[in-house]
This record gives structure tokens, C-alpha cells and sequence, in this order.
């Protein structure tokens, strides 16, 4: 369960531009195909309090260095419309119903927080991001463990940590 831990610093500084907004609205305009019009609001709610950018360096980093794509947090909701139909041409029927509907059973744990695809749709997988001081819960983990039981595919996990130069 949770298998292929990878681990990647960033810059304080894109943190900093992201929380302004400033950074919210490049990436927004830069990858169309990762962040639609309802990331975007609910990131620029939240961006000043640092929710969001783990999530979306990860799935810009996969993007550029695997060519693949990501939909990102709230994905279960069906509120969501494109996601939902994402989720729809990847996900199997029973792993699909775990998703829409665990709430109760895992006490409102969210699911992973990226779904990542090929662009042909043939290969897929989760990723839950850890910021600086994060971890996993053991929600998390019941219920992660529960998704690959159903048939998913292992759940990654990426963790950042914070750049620091080396003195001089």
C-alpha cells in the first residue's frame, strides 16, 4: 500500500507567488488541460492560505517530465462535471461507486488528491501530496487501503520539502 514514495523540493519563493495569486493565474494559463475554471476559483479562495499548491506543482511536474495528466481534489463530487466524465472513461464501475460514495464508512476523508492518466486513457493511478509537516491520517490510510482492495492501482505518494541553500 502506498507504494513509489517520491520526494521533491521547492522554492519557498513559488509558494510565496502562488499564495498572492499571481502564480495561481500562470499555471492556470499555462495548462489548460490539468485546471479548469473550477480549480481555479477554488484555489483563488484559498491560495493566500497556501491550500492547493503541493497539488498543483505535482501535477504540473508530472505533466512536464511524464506527459501525464492529472484532475485534481474534488473529484468525487459530482458537481464536478468533468472530472466526473474522466473518472468515467478510466476508473472501473466498483472502484468508481468507492469513490462517489465513502464518506460515512471513512468519516469524510477525502480521496487521494490526484487522479493521474494517460492522455489515451490507458494507464492511471492516484497520488496523495504531502507538504512540509504533513502526513497521512489513519482514515487516510483505511480508506486508501480499501480503494486498492477494490482494484486500484497502488496509491503514490509525493512529499516536498522545503529548498535550502547550503551556506557558503
Amino acid at each position: 500500500m502506498l507504494s513509489k514514495m517520491l520526494t521533491l523540493v521547492y522554492d519557498e519563493r513559488q509558494h510565496e507567488r502562488f499564495r498572492s495569486g499571481d502564480l495561481v493565474a500562470e499555471w492556470y494559463g499555462r495548462y489548460p488541460s490539468l485546471f479548469d475554471n473550477q480549480d481555479f476559483e477554488i484555489v483563488m479562495n484559498q491560495a493566500r492560505l497556501g491550500y492547493h499548491f503541493f497539488e498543483w506543482l505535482t501535477a504540473i511536474t508530472l505533466y512536464e517530465y511524464m506527459g501525464l495528466l492529472s484532475i485534481i481534489e474534488q473529484y468525487e463530487y459530482k458537481s464536478h462535471k468533468r472530472k466526473q466524465r474522466v473518472m468515467g472513461k478510466i476508473i472501473p464501475r466498483g472502484i468508481l461507486g468507492l469513490i462517489q460514495d465513502h464518506k460515512l464508512e471513512f468519516r469524510h476523508v477525502q480521496c487521494p488528491d490526484l487522479l493521474v492518466f494517460a492522455p489515451d486513457y490507458s494507464e492511471w493511478f492516484f497520488y496523495e501530496v504531502k507538504g512540509p509537516g504533513d502526513r497521512l491520517r489513519k482514515n487516510q490510510l483505511k480508506f486508501f487501503k480499501a480503494l486498492e482492495q477494490a482494484g486500484s492501482q497502488p496509491i503514490r505518494t509525493i512529499r516536498f520539502h522545503r529548498f535550502r541553500k547550503k551556506p557558503r
